[in-house]
């Protein structure tokens, strides 16, 4: 239990008595169908999140907006606007004014989607925070952004707390920051506006075909980009209800998907693999399996294909600009790619790199709180490395920042992981550069396989398939690669091991 910070205010969550009917569909009786492939999600007006949220509720009220996975409670539309209300009201009474920032800090729950729906109400702008960041992490993200307060769970309450600190330097119509890694071990901040993330869930409604009848697996982290653009923003924007959970265990997906009848599940890498081996049963209900998160490997793409008889399609996308690319056909990581452009999305390359527009490209980095570097003309240059292939679709080819510099040659880690996974037995490998003093890097290679693969068998293989600048000189056999709860490589426990 986090001890509360000094000028606290709490809000006792108020719980909904109403339990979900096992396998119940959602329909909108007196809402129009939504016709997403043509594009018109919802009418021109209004235009922005909180508003269409609004209207959808005074449409509907009694329509299932969120449900409780581990005890079927629902909360309405109407009882969600009612909680965005509340939230707001202590906002006010905390002291917090226009454009002041707020961070958030909860699990998946109704409060997380009422406390960025209060943000929203009060003109505020909101951080959110992983809810497994600890204390010393937020205290420095708080000092770091200059925010004015925070909202956290303490047991059944969630507590508001606020803070002494000069508005920012970020523009009037900032509305989110999310967190990415920075360069100087504080975090970066990306500034978005309430149209850039309206335009991020137009785009992946329509691309995905998504609509406000379809029910949405929430057991991704919502504090995340791709699970607040993917459940979050949806929900207010066209109603698509959400299953929330805190609990991604193989079975418990699988299970919750089932028992409320979910249409779309978007998960991790990890999970599809561990739902292969793991879980017992099939998906009854699931139309459409989306893998964000981390690369998703072509052989996890294959296997739950053929555990399940239903492809994943991979949706590629950065913190940014929300979506990029994605799968229509699914398995497109079996074809090397991952997808074709979201509506509404340009793409291009300047020298391999990836470049994005749209109206989905964030405002720009907040990189402390006096220092603000705007994306000039709604135009994002990401660190990613691309191919244009066959149909429109795009390979990610690496990243520039992931380049190994070995003695003045650059080498592409996954050109060196291509080779490896070639190898009879190898499942996993991981390439990257440690320090070698003045040679810069050397190429070491991370590699999962089965006892009998050895070090000297991957060296000769690398050596008959590799220029010699490229063969890994270091080499360690592993249980398994080090992935955080997104199901990213932890490079820094790579170097330790």
């Amino acid at each position: 239990m986090r001890a509360p910070p000094a000028h606290t205010t709490s809000v006792r969550i108020k719980r909904s008595m109403k339990i979900l009917p096992l396998s119940v569909g959602f329909r909108e009786p007196s809402v129009p169908a939504v016709d997403v492939h043509r594009g018109r999600l919802y009418p021109p007006s209004p235009t922005h999140m909180l508003e269409r949220f609004l209207a959808l509720a005074a449409a509907a009220p009694e329509t299932v907006a969120l449900i409780d996975g581990a005890t079927g409670r629902i909360t309405t539309r109407a009882q969600l606007a009612e909680r965005i209300d509340e939230l707001a009201a202590r906002f006010t009474d905390a002291g917090f004014r226009d454009r002041d920032v707020v961070a958030i800090q909860l699990p998946n729950s109704v409060d997380l989607v009422a406390g960025f729906g209060a943000i929203l109400k009060q003109n505020l702008v909101a951080i959110l925070i992983d809810r497994d960041a600890t204390e010393t992490e937020v205290a420095r993200i708080l000092a770091h952004f200059s925010a004015r307060g925070l909202v956290y769970p303490n047991g059944d309450e969630v507590l508001v707390s606020t803070r002494s600190a000069q508005r920012p330097a970020i523009p009037e119509n900032a509305r989110l920051i999310k967190l990415t890694s920075g360069s100087t071990g504080l975090p970066k901040g990306i500034v978005a506006s309430d149209a850039n993330l309206l335009a991020d869930c137009l785009n992946i409604c329509v691309t995905m075909g998504i609509r406000s009848g379809d029910i949405s697996l929430g057991a991704i982290p919502m504090s995340h980009s791709y699970g607040f653009s993917n459940l979050v923003t949806p929900l207010l924007v066209q109603g698509t209800p959400i299953v929330i959970s805190n609990d991604y265990l193989p079975q418990s997906v699988m299970d919750l998907c089932n028992q409320f009848a979910c249409t779309v599940a978007p998960l991790i890498p990890m999970v599809f693999d561990h739902l292969v081996t793991a879980a017992a049963g099939e998906f009854s209900t699931v139309r459409t399996f989306l893998s964000a998160g981390a690369p998703l490997p072509a052989v996890v793409s294959r296997k739950f294909r053929g555990r399940f008889g239903t492809p994943i399609h991979t949706f590629y996308g950065c913190s940014e600009c929300g979506g990029i690319t994605y799968d229509r056909e699914g398995a497109s990581v079996e074809r090397g790619t991952v997808g074709q452009a979201m509506e509404n999305v340009q793409l291009s390359s300047a020298r391999g790199r990836l470049t994005v527009r749209g109206s989905n490209v964030s405002l720009g980095y907040l990189h402390d709180a006096d220092t603000f570097e705007r994306f000039e003309n709604g135009r994002f240059v990401a660190d990613d490395l691309i191919e244009l292939c066959d149909g429109g679709e795009i390979a990610i080819t690496g990243r520039a920042s992931d380049l190994i510099n070995t003695a003045s040659k650059k080498v592409n880690p996954r050109e060196v992981e291509q080779v490896l996974l070639q190898i009879d037995g190898v499942r996993q490998a991981k390439v990257y550069g440690e320090p070698a003093g003045a040679r810069g890097e050397v190429v070491a290679a991370a590699v999962v396989a089965s006892p009998d693969v050895t070090r000297e068998q991957i060296r000769t293989w690398c050596r008959d398939h590799l220029s010699a600048h490229k063969v890994p000189r270091i080499i360690k056999l592993i249980e398994s690669i080090p992935l955080d709860e997104r199901g990213k490589v932890k490079r820094a426990a790579l170097a330790e091991l």
